[in-house]
């Protein structure tokens, strides 16, 4: 098997001693993979992710045969909470009493944050898909990877794109935690860069139910353009209360999926734009796959339940490669091989954990074509993974420098 450069194989042996991987809870006789999918089962991103990206995670497992090196495969399912806390202590029990090989998702920032941590200390594999770009920056590890587009990603593949095209004056309703923050500031970097102006913003809690106030002040501002720098339910309110105000703005919400449109309905959503990484009508391929898909949950997949599919899928490759479930090995083996599958995906793991995938541009389809309920995207352009991603030179990461 093909070596990583001698800084990281350095690197990875001064984070990983002997000891640890003696403490871990590995045995020297391999007996299988443990899963841990730990993801928002109940909250405002379940309809994204939750049961519908458990269900992608057991595609994988099954495409590839239910089975590594001649061991069975078994996935563990845990609901963080959308709490530190509670995504903690799950993280920690899978580790020490279930030996659990790898966990997978916590699309919570602060949570994935606190699973990096102790993923790094107990010797596991992390795929995250949180978008906190500390994930691939100052706490980046060589078996940490980070699976969803953070939020530089976003920022570049949204912002930079829509002033380009002449989207000018822009507020913000911004999450009021860490993920809202960084994406809020980054996207307002770009913005100015770009030559557009951002015209004022508004941070709401996370229990906000009713955004009439901040609508309002987005309209006083005198916005043309409306930034959602949230998700879920905090979107589809946002955009319907919007609407019923009869307010006139392009809403260019930063993360939109499918099971949101649904949710908004495509009568709500004239004039809205925004990226994506999957799109399950892109291509031929990602059509199949996708219907392999609905055909086990009754929709096509939404990008997270696409990614995880992938992660999963090569995960179980690179331990097939490195003959091994541990983590180091498995790790190389990872960023050695580019990542392909059946959902259309072609990308790779930089140096710095972030996987390098092409980002789409679409706005929301108006319902007149007579397609399928779920055509809901029309894919404006793409934005090649080396521009999508900050360039590696500007990372905080140690494996980067």
């Amino acid at each position: 098997m093909a070596k990583l450069s001698k800084k990281l194989r350095l690197m990875a042996a001064v984070s990983v001693p002997i000891m640890l991987l003696a403490a871990s809870g590995y045995s020297q006789d391999f007996d299988g993979v443990k899963i841990g999918f730990l993801t928002d089962m109940s909250g405002g991103a379940s309809a994204l992710g939750g049961e519908s990206t458990a269900e992608a995670v057991r595609m994988a497992i099954e495409d590839f045969g239910g089975e590594v090196l001649g061991e069975p495969i078994e996935l563990l399912v845990g609901d963080q909470l959308n709490k530190p806390d509670v995504g903690l202590s799950i993280a920690r029990e899978w580790f020490e009493s279930d030996n659990v090989d790898v966990v997978v998702d916590v699309n919570s920032s602060a949570v994935a944050l606190a699973v990096n941590d102790i993923a790094q200390q107990e010797n596991r594999i992390f795929m995250s898909g949180a978008s906190s770009p500390d994930i691939v920056g100052e706490q980046c590890a060589l078996t940490t990877t980070q699976w969803n587009a953070d939020t530089e990603m976003l920022a570049r593949s949204i912002a930079v794109p829509l002033v380009d095209q002449g989207f000018d004056n822009w507020f913000f309703i911004t999450a009021d935690y860490t993920f809202g923050h960084d994406l809020e500031q980054e996207s307002i970097e770009l913005i100015e860069e770009a030559g557009g102006n951002v015209v004022g913003s508004v941070r709401h809690p996370t229990t906000a139910t009713d955004f009439s106030s901040f609508l309002l002040e987005a309209q006083a501002a005198g916005a043309d353009t409306l930034a959602l720098a949230t998700f879920g339910t905090f979107t589809v309110n946002a955009i319907k209360q919007a609407r019923e105000f009869g307010m006139d703005l392009k809403v260019v919400p930063y993360f939109l999926t499918l099971t949101d449109i649904q949710g908004i309905g495509l009568e709500n959503l004239e004039n809205t734009y925004s990226a994506t990484s999957f799109y399950w009508d892109r291509t031929d391929e990602s059509r199949a796959w996708s219907e392999r898909y609905e055909e086990r949950w009754s929709r096509p997949p939404t990008f997270q339940n696409a990614e995880h599919y992938s992660s999963v899928l090569h995960y179980l490759k690179a331990v097939e490669a490195a003959g091994t479930d541990e983590a180091v090995a498995v790790a190389e083996a990872m960023r050695e091989m580019p990542i392909e599958d059946e959902t259309g995906l072609m990308a790779y793991i930089r140096e710095d954990g972030r996987v390098m995938r092409d980002m789409y541009t679409f706005q929301v389809r108006m319902p007149d074509d007579g397609e399928s309920e779920w055509a809901v995207m029309e894919i404006t352009g793409t934005l090649d993974k080396e521009e999508a991603a900050p360039p590696l030179e500007a990372s905080a990461c140690e494996l980067a420098q």
